[in-house]
């Protein structure tokens, strides 16, 4: 028979997980010790089997209750070492917090929308999820324009209490008229965010990039006025006096007349033509729908591609970099 007070000594040893696994391989286990026990009743009388087994139930039990406590008390001792491990003071200042990194883009957002307060236009956010009239009709772009179909449009399986479609704006344009009447005029804002587009992706598209709309109404505006306010807010933005521009004449039908600015910039010794925006004097079925008289008032507007912009101004030869989540891109800037 084993002797019980030599078992519970070995039980009171053990300190460790590794330990406790020993014990049971030797004592309690279907291999070990006492369930060898049994294999000695073999040759024994039933009265000598009931007594013998009644014994060995008696110090299975006693070894299991033992061994039961002290795996509680390992358990609990790795865990208040593990809690002491993971405390934290939270009254000592850090010495080594990681530093984050703004992306480009929100940096830049930043410093256009200071180049544009202090030139006195308004800041203005609008929402990212408008109306298909807001979007299209609003800017004087028909149902039928091909803008409209789901190759350039992101529509929302959606509709408000007066049946209106929604989508994801494809230009913050989609703001226009409402700003317009919320300033009265004459008035300058600038609209700065995200816009939408369902685009093949590639260097220099996205199908998420950023914008800035702004807008000048006031009486008799021309081509002039534009091309000489643009090339102002240009230099600011770019913080570049040496970054040459064109202006290209092109054809879009919903307004009159339309122009393609295209920025040129060096990469590895190479020089790049990249349109940056597109500009326009504001068509009168728009100052119309602003509740103005296009005889009387007269407007311009431009729309930045602020991630090409970012692009021209740090030499960045693939704009899906920007919102890839690249720490290594991230930290170089």
């Amino acid at each position: 028979m084993i002797d019980l007070n030599i078992v519970l000594q070995e039980v009171d040893n053990i300190a460790t997980s590794e330990q406790l696994s020993d014990f049971f391989e030797k004592y309690l286990s279907k291999r070990w010790m006492i369930a060898e026990l049994y294999k000695e009743m073999k040759a024994m009388s039933p009265d000598e089997k009931k007594t013998f087994g009644q014994e060995i139930q008696r110090l299975s039990q006693t070894v299991q209750e033992a061994f039961s406590k002290k795996q509680e008390d390992i358990k609990k001792q790795q865990w208040d070492k593990q809690l002491m491990h993971d405390l934290v003071d939270v009254s000592i200042l850090p010495t080594s917090t990681p530093q984050g990194y703004s992306n480009l883009l929100v940096r830049a957002r930043r410093h256009v929308e200071d180049v544009f307060h202090a030139m006195g236009y308004a800041i203005e956010c609008g929402h990212h999820m408008v109306t298909v009239e807001e979007n299209f009709e609003s800017v004087n772009i028909p149902a039928t324009h091909p803008a409209t179909e789901m190759h350039d449009t992101l529509y929302i399986d959606h509709h408000d209490t007066q049946w209106r479609n929604y989508l994801m704006r494809t230009h913050t344009s989609a703001h226009q008229v409402a700003l317009i009447k919320k300033h009265g005029t004459p008035c300058k804002f600038v609209v700065p965010w995200k816009v939408y587009r369902n685009e093949k992706m590639d260097a220099s598209h996205d199908c998420v990039f950023w914008q800035v709309e702004w807008v000048v109404i006031d009486r008799g505006l021309s081509i002039a006025h534009f091309k000489a306010e643009m090339d102002n807010i240009l230099e600011a933005i770019l913080e570049n006096e040496s970054i040459e521009s064109r202006l290209r004449p092109w054809y879009f039908p919903f307004v009159e007349p339309w122009f393609e600015i295209d920025a040129k910039y060096t990469f590895k010794n190479k020089d790049k033509w990249l349109e940056i925006l597109g500009a326009w004097m504001i068509h009168p079925a728009v100052l119309k729908q602003a509740w103005l008289d296009p005889h009387e008032r007269s407007g311009f507007a431009f729309g930045l591609w602020l991630t090409r912009l970012v692009a021209i101004k740090y030499w960045i030869d693939d704009v899906r970099l920007l919102t890839n989540a690249d720490l290594r891109f991230l930290q170089s800037f």
